[in-house]
């Protein structure tokens, strides 16, 4: 109820006259701009965003509602122009971000795999050392401290000569 309300007060006699009021301010603004700027001389055809000569030709003076309707088809034909850049720019920003995301999905992959053969490893040395803790025998775990301590000393031996 409330939208259909909405939908027939915007395409009211009274929104249709402020759209365009509106489109002539910005015509007149545009026009005053271009003086001001010194292209009064400008030529009176417009291209389309392609280059060429389109049908927006012939900009008549005496007919300033037609001339107000080829600005306003140029100046949509620009917008329309601007955003098939944005959404190039876009679609290229999207591929960019989808080769990214792929790139790094391979990443994890690897990293999960590696992780998950290091926490295989770490299993095995955990059953060892809990083996060897089982021992309690202290000539066995005094055997293995003097051990280790000459696997240090000769580490670190190695890495100062």
């Amino acid at each position: 109820d409330q939208l259909a309300m909405s939908k027939m007060s915007m395409q009211s006699e009274e929104v249709r006259n402020k759209l365009m009021s509106d489109e002539r301010a910005l015509t007149e603004r545009r026009k005053g701009s271009r003086t001001a700027n010194g292209d009064a001389s400008a030529p009176s055809t417009v291209t389309n965003g392609n280059g060429s000569n389109g049908a927006y030709r012939n900009m008549e003076e005496g007919n300033p509602e037609r001339a107000e309707t080829l600005l306003m088809m140029q100046q949509q034909d620009e917008t329309l122009d601007d955003l098939d850049m944005a959404v190039t720019r876009v679609g290229f920003m999207a591929e960019t971000i989808h080769e990214e995301i792929e790139t790094q999905n391979v990443m994890l992959k690897d990293l999960e795999d590696d992780l998950a053969d290091a926490e295989e490893q770490l299993g095995v040395v955990m059953g060892k050392l809990a083996k060897l803790l089982k021992t309690k025998s202290k000539c066995q775990l005094g055997m293995i401290l003097i051990l280790s301590l000459i696997v240090l000393i000769l580490f670190f031996l190695v890495l100062y000569t």
